[in-house]
């Protein structure tokens, strides 16, 4: 798809504005005169891999297998790649490897192919991820931990195979550049599967806020915020002076929106103006890790939501996602025999727990 590096003179760029649309094509960035792509590349792929760091380092817990932390790692992975062959290439310049000469115009290559191979994963993701949670926790399909890892391991790698393998294969129209002009503008994949999946969770969440309002409210009239034990605690009860467990699927689902909402609100937030002002972004920064995470609470919380009320879930299973606890949802909706696990009750509290 890309034998040939796409640059757009800045002479031409006014003939080719309909392509900064959001319609699975590609966006032109500015006028890069003033500032060499691979300045901004880097600086933006140097911003994204940090920020890669900083979410694994503030994970509140390990993480238990799963298909999702498999893709977040391996995005984590191609994100430092891509970000050691642009400064590489930035650095030198011009230089000749296994007989293949690269030049400070690879940069935008590269990039391009990532890009292009990030915008067609986010499907694939959600749906792998998706029916990894249906088998392992609404079906209860139980795998040993090396089974897992290695399954799961071999699925984010045909992913990524096949996205790179339909990326370098599809044919792709070259504008025509005259090689004798120096200014040019470097034009990235927009990724439409990012914005309607963003548009799809966002109206489920919403919808699910609409359905259970009542309980949402009676939700909040019950929240009391307390000190135990030099922390935090935020307690909750939607059947006051009942001992048994709460019960109705609304009642649960509400309970879930809170749980979710308590840690992924700022993103949604930022996802309804993305989505609110069709903001083009391109795919090499639209995929990017707590993009996947958010997407992981998203069909944790489904999957907890499609359990119930059969619930028979371990410490190992709410592990999953280490920036919501779950734990402290279900447990009032499940009865003593229903809890396999133990530990559930023995985990000592963090700074901040929903129970």
């Amino acid at each position: 798809m890309y034998d040939n590096l796409t640059f757009i003179d800045a002479a031409v760029a006014d003939n080719t504005s309909g392509l900064d649309t959001m319609d699975g094509h590609e966006l032109l960035l500015a006028d890069l005169q003033s500032l060499e792509p691979s300045c901004i590349l880097l600086f933006i792929m140097t911003g994204k891999v940090l920020l890669n760091i900083l979410i694994f380092g503030a994970r509140c817990r390990n993480v238990g297998a799963s298909l999702m932390a498999c893709c977040c790692l391996s995005l984590a992975v191609v994100d430092l790649l891509l970000l050691c062959a642009i400064s590489t290439i930035h650095y030198f310049q011009d230089f000749t490897i296994l007989g293949f000469r690269v030049t400070s115009h690879h940069i935008c290559l590269f990039t391009q192919i990532t890009s292009h191979t990030y915008g067609i994963l986010h499907l694939p993701f959600f749906l792998a991820s998706g029916l990894d949670y249906y088998l392992t926790i609404v079906k209860s399909i139980h795998i040993s931990y090396g089974w897992s890892a290695l399954l799961y391991t071999a699925c984010v790698v045909l992913l990524w195979a096949g996205a790179f393998a339909y990326v370098l294969l599809s044919p792709a129209e070259l504008p025509e550049v005259d090689p004798e002009q120096s200014s040019y503008l470097c034009s990235f994949y927009i990724s439409s599967q990012a914005f309607y999946l963003s548009l799809c969770l966002v109206g489920s969440i919403v919808f699910g806020l609409v359905l259970c309002c009542s309980e949402m409210a009676a939700f909040l009239k019950s929240l009391k915020v307390i000190s135990f034990a030099e922390n935090t605690v935020v307690l909750f009860s939607l059947t006051p002076g009942d001992k048994g467990p709460i019960q109705g699927g609304k009642h649960l689902v509400a309970a879930l929106l809170f749980t979710f909402l308590g840690s992924w609100v700022p993103f949604v937030v930022l996802q309804v103006i993305i989505l609110v002002l069709s903001a083009p972004i391109p795919a090499y920064m639209d995929m990017n890790v707590p993009w996947l995470y958010f997407m992981n609470s998203f069909l944790l919380g489904v999957s907890l939501g499609l359990k119930y009320p059969d619930f028979q879930v371990s410490e190992k299973t709410l592990s999953r996602d280490p920036f919501v606890a779950w734990k402290y949802c279900v447990l009032p909706f499940m009865y003593s025999e229903q809890i396999m696990d133990t530990s559930l009750l023995k985990e000592p509290l963090s700074p901040v727990r929903i129970v």
